[in-house]
């Protein structure tokens, strides 16, 4: 099956790219992509589910797809992606401030699962829209969306119900979410065969998402960048991120994580 969010993104995108001239019927294996186009869109899903022609390309997902076929066409595509560290986000903005579960201008940006909206950050860190709140749906493997108006007690009991554990507020966000953080973040860091990501400056929004919204009653309201930059250097310092958005030894040591602060300083992050 298709992830509902990265497989429509990336109709999306090569619905854009196919309207601005960048791939034509013929990249697209003779589909004629125009917008409203049910039928072409579902053949391209198909196409991209058995990886025929530019399915092959596209089924990389946004990011890969994009840079392959900046290379096919010889032409900037990769503004068209809107994705962070290379991940597709959602249909949820930031520019009205009322759309995204925390209403956070960062909310994506210092995320360590990047565009996904289920783990959105925000401040302060032991807030119910906090991504370490996330982190406990994420570990307790229940739905974040149907307990989200539950406290934290009434979560915890769950938990304790289920395996003995007392898990004190306090406790939880001080330091066993603030322990998986650090690791998470750290392997974003870290990067893989084809992806890197340098913190503070992957910490960003697409371009797109500092433009004023065009239309509707919020028409005209965007983020501004200088209370971002503000806000994330909040959200660094709370987690224990040094100024670059890197783990500090001091925080790695005191959840007892001396392994990770090995690793980041021999690769030269710390």
């Amino acid at each position: 099956g298709f992830c509902g969010i990265q497989g429509g993104a990336i109709l999306g995108f090569t619905g854009e790219l196919f309207q601005r001239g960048i791939i034509s019927k013929e990249d697209l294996g003779g589909i004629d992509l125009e917008w409203g186009n049910v039928d072409a869109f579902a053949e391209l899903d198909r196409k991209i589910a058995f990886r025929e022609g530019i399915g092959d390309v596209l089924a990389e997902g946004i990011y890969r797809a994009a840079l392959k076929l900046e290379e096919m066409k010889e032409t900037e595509v990769l503004k068209y992606a809107i994705h962070l560290k290379g991940m597709a986000i959602g249909a949820h903005g930031l520019k009205s401030g009322k759309d995204m579960v925390t209403r956070s201008p960062i909310g994506y940006s210092v995320s360590v699962q990047a565009g996904d909206h289920t783990s959105s950050a925000a401040l302060p860190i032991d807030g119910r829209g906090s991504e370490l709140r996330s982190i406990m749906s994420d570990s307790g493997v229940y739905c974040n969306f149907t307990t989200f108006t539950l406290s934290f007690a009434q979560i915890a009991s769950f938990y304790q119900a289920v395996t003995g554990w007392e898990i004190p507020k306090e406790i939880w966000f001080s330091e066993k979410a603030l322990r998986i953080l650090q690791l998470q973040r750290t392997v974003s860091l870290l990067g893989g065969p084809d992806a890197e990501w340098r913190s503070k400056q992957d910490d960003t929004l697409p371009s797109r998402f500092w433009e004023p919204l065009p239309s509707g009653p919020f028409k005209g309201e965007s983020i501004d960048k200088i209370s971002f930059e503000k806000l994330k250097s909040e959200y660094y310092t709370a987690v224990g991120w040094n100024a670059e958005g890197v783990p500090t030894s001091e925080i790695l040591q005191k959840l007892d994580l001396k392994d990770v602060e090995s690793k980041l300083k021999k690769t030269g992050l710390l």
